[in-house]
């Protein structure tokens, strides 16, 4: 199955967000690996970061690559023979779930900032329901990284009875205000493009979601990868308008991962994903007057990066010691890398080793298929 599956939810009753707002029906777009145990016990839930996909990885050789090729298949980290893995697009994405770009069946016209606003807590609902309407009993593990780690504690907040453990890989219990700034930045960078139209723009606001690309970038790597890569290299620049003969590397670069990025990512979701991010924070207190984050109770791998530049590691380091505090099952690892907050996606030999003895240590499979 090399194509994305969508499956339609909520359509006798209209999905409830965390703000009161309702909507339905909602398609969910999804790829799987591997088969689902007679048991129904044996479901691995992979969450995606900001700008990822439900395709994590590839279905067959000539597939396209995924975001997590080298952790997922036969032999790997996340083997199918072993683990039936879902992944979905995310709720308020742009591919393949319901989202600012998607039609609002009350109006014919696309929602764009007529979508409700929602929450991290939103987005796995709708994951829930994907998983309820598969048959899944039990989920071995939620493993996320960046955005993806936030649904992952989500997750050991909110369905602990059904999930075996959670691994987060460089995600803190809360959006830093540095991390907020970053995305109001990226956010303001799109909602004045001259194109943008008050989201009702044609085609893309490519200038400002560009620019939101190439601020995200200087985030997600580090300086240090920046000087070895490109040092200060130039080469020449002879497009019409330039207003200087030599164009920096870096430069280069980061127009490159702009340009790309408009071709594949709507900026309305944008706008709505990194508010999402924002307002994450398990740390408020709850009902029972305790932080939100107390009610995990199941093992809960917290992996930082060094030199990440986005989620600090005294932020992660300062997460970890708030969860021991408060009898969290928690393990803790460091990772050195110069690829800073991408880290996860890039040097897998480094993260292999923690999630595949994590795995083995906490999340068994009842039964095999």
């Amino acid at each position: 199955m090399g194509t994305l599956r969508q499956i339609e939810l909520f359509n006798d009753t209209p999905f409830v967000l965390e703000n009161g707002e309702t909507i339905g029906p909602i398609e969910v777009g999804f790829e799987t690996y591997g088969e689902l145990s007679l048991a129904k016990d044996n479901c691995i839930l992979l969450e995606h970061a900001l700008t990822g996909t439900a395709h994590a990885a590839k279905h067959f050789d000539e597939d396209v690559a995924g975001w997590w090729d080298d952790f997922i298949g036969a032999g790997k980290t996340i083997d199918p023979a072993d683990y039936f893995i879902v992944c979905t697009n995310v709720f308020g994405g742009c591919s393949g779930t319901t989202g600012p770009s998607s039609v609002d069946p009350r109006t014919g016209a696309e929602y764009r900032l007529h979508f409700p606003g929602f929450t991290i807590k939103d987005i796995i609902k709708v994951q829930k329901a994907l998983l309820d309407a598969l048959g899944v009993k039990h989920v071995v593990s939620v493993i996320g990284g960046s955005m993806g780690g936030m649904q992952a504690t989500q997750w050991a907040i909110d369905y602990p009875e059904i999930t075996g453990s959670v691994i987060n890989l460089a995600s803190p219990l809360a959006a830093s205000p540095e991390a907020i700034g970053y995305n109001l930045i990226m956010r303001m960078a799109i909602l004045n493009d001259p194109d943008f139209n008050g989201g009702d723009y044609i085609g893309q606001p490519e200038g400002g979601l560009a620019t939101a690309r190439m601020v995200g970038m200087m985030t997600y790597r580090t300086s240090e990868l920046f000087s070895k890569r490109f040092e200060r290299f130039t080469v020449a620049d002879s497009s019409p308008g330039a207003f200087s003969k030599e164009h920096f590397q870096v430069e280069s670069y980061l127009q490159y991962q702009g340009d790309s990025f408009v071709e594949r990512f709507d900026a309305n979701s944008y706008l709505y994903l990194t508010k999402a991010i924002d307002l994450f924070d398990v740390t408020v207190v709850g009902a029972d007057d305790k932080p939100l984050f107390t009610g995990i109770r199941i093992p809960y791998l917290l992996v930082g990066v060094t030199s990440d530049q986005l989620f600090r590691i005294h932020d992660l380091r300062r997460d970890y010691e708030l969860l021991k505090e408060w009898d969290v099952p928690v393990t803790y690892y460091e990772v050195d890398s110069d690829y800073g907050h991408d880290a996860f996606l890039v040097e897998v030999e480094k993260f292999h080793p923690l999630i595949s003895t994590f795995l083995t240590q906490h999340s068994r499979i009842e039964s095999k298929k």
